[in-house]
């Protein structure tokens, strides 16, 4: 008789301590839609001016002024240190002076010249009073008044230059830009080659 008590009431103690301590509750789980680090990446905006020439066979020397204007997305922010590779996204309308050229029967004329294109570029420190831009990509020359209808010329561009930092966000770059592109004669006998040479003047901000 005396037995079986003690093994009830061993028992019950047991079953009382277990009782007493809870259980682990399981660790929360991430939440997957509020990442720990958010997405890093910048963005510039630019407008400005270059003034240069177009050389070839057609045109007569002058000067070819054009409105610029570019957007460009880096894979780091402006607070992050040291150059930024990213990619530019272009384009250009000419708004004077317009450079001239003249016409196998004395005809002379102006002419505009506005284009487009994308390049990979290579910006220095945002932080830094003076940087260095550089670019290479590929692009496109229309040149609308041609002699025997709009002639579109596809071109590999580049350019280099240096950035100087204004107050907060913003910018000025001073750049030189070269756009070389051939076409077919009018036969289809032999290659035209052509040179877009600009001197560019663009204020722009960081935005990101």
């Amino acid at each position: 008789m005396i037995i079986p008590l003690c093994l009830a009431a061993v028992l019950s103690a047991g079953e009382a301590t277990a009782q007493d301590v809870p259980a682990p509750s399981p660790p929360p789980l991430p939440d997957p839609y509020t990442p720990e680090d958010p997405p890093d990446f910048g963005s510039d905006v630019a407008v400005g001016y270059a003034l240069g020439a177009l050389l070839g066979s057609w045109p007569d020397a002058g000067l070819w002024g054009s409105v610029v204007a570019r957007t460009e997305a880096f894979l780091v922010s402006r607070d992050s240190p040291g150059p930024r590779l990213g990619l530019s996204l272009w384009g250009s309308a000419t708004v004077g002076p317009r450079q001239r050229f003249t016409e196998d029967d004395g005809r002379t004329d102006t002419f505009s010249a506005g284009g487009y294109g994308v390049m990979t570029v290579l910006r220095g420190d945002p932080a830094a009073r003076v940087s260095p831009v550089a670019g290479l990509g590929f692009g496109r020359l229309d040149l609308v008044d041609y002699h025997q209808g709009p002639l579109a010329i596809p071109t590999l561009t580049f350019e280099g230059g240096a950035r100087a930092k204004l107050a907060g966000p913003a910018f000025v770059d001073v750049a030189a830009r070269a756009h070389w592109g051939t076409t077919r004669s009018p036969t289809a006998e032999s290659l035209h080659e052509w040179w877009g040479v600009q001197v560019l003047l663009t204020p722009g901000l960081h935005l990101r």
